[in-house]
């Protein structure tokens, strides 16, 4: 990178911080009135949904205008209301305005399953609250046997999800559970040449918990000729990308957590072999 591409780097970051701490006044406003207003509450919701898109028009706008990255994103037509999981393979940062700018922009919210601790961080704490962003607190207590745990995580996470009921939106499911990269494929061993293994595990949790209220599954690649790092991508100058996406009914989903293991591993060696494609030109 040049330095002029680091410089813009630092200004793609001024500005995404600019842009959400000024509407995270905004949000403290209408979350206020929310509060102290009940009557009012649909209207009052429907402009914060309006406040989320609109940042996001702003992330987008930047990422397309102001430093022109070169970016494909997919029409995918999802209801505003319709209450769904994105599912995504997860290279970097980058990752997340890319998400919201294909799934949130003209679709519903995409929010994050999140501890209930992270509600106290600045700005992301004001997003969580006026958002009704779903807030996982662990109900297991010292002595709780292996059944009795499970069974209290089951019940916290359904707690938690009673937020997304209420105001459906796409909820992010980050499979591989953390950033991918080569080091860290060769580290684990993983059996895919450029993701991580998926955990089952949390999304299987999260199918369980929504019931028969989940509508579908956005399954998102997201695809770049080589590794994409956020300081990069932000600058403009990093590699072409392109989100894929797939809309499958939750109906369709296997019934038991082995049969969701098994689906997904196969949707994880069709993402696989997309970004080796990509890779080899």
């Amino acid at each position: 990178m040049t330095v002029l591409d680091h410089a813009k780097s630092v200004m793609s970051v001024v500005v995404f911080t600019v842009n959400l701490s000024v509407w995270a006044i905004v949000l403290v406003v209408l979350g206020c009135a929310k509060a102290l207003l009940p009557p009012a509450r649909p209207r009052l919701d429907r402009m914060l949904d309006g406040c989320y898109r609109a940042a996001v028009a702003v992330h987008d706008g930047w990422m397309r205008s102001g430093i022109r990255v070169s970016l494909r994103q997919p029409e995918l037509g999802i209801p505003r209301d319709e209450l769904c999981i994105v599912l995504s393979n997860h290279q970097c940062f980058a990752d997340i305005p890319l998400l919201q700018g294909a799934i949130a922009r003209r679709g519903p919210l995409l929010k994050f399953l999140s501890k209930r601790e992270l509600a106290w961080v600045p700005v992301l704490g004001v997003i969580f609250w006026a958002f009704d962003f779903p807030l996982l607190r662990r109900g297991t207590k010292q002595g709780q046997d292996d059944a009795q745990r499970r069974e209290a995580d089951r019940q916290a996470l359904s707690a938690a999800c009673d937020a997304v009921r209420r105001r459906p939106s796409a909820l992010m499911v980050f499979a591989e559970g953390t950033r991918s990269s080569p080091s860290k494929i060769e580290e684990r061993g993983s059996p895919y040449r450029h993701l991580l293994p998926p955990r089952v595990g949390g999304f299987a949790s999260l199918v369980e918990a929504l019931g028969t209220d989940l509508v579908s599954i956005i399954d998102v690649t997201i695809v770049s000729p080589e590794p994409l790092t956020f300081w990069e991508f932000v600058s403009g100058s990093g590699p072409a990308v392109t989100i894929e996406a797939e809309r499958i009914a939750a109906s369709e989903l296997p019934e038991g957590r082995d049969a969701l293991a098994k689906w997904i591993g196969e949707r994880w060696a069709a993402k696989d072999d997309r970004i080796e494609a990509a890779r080899r030109g």
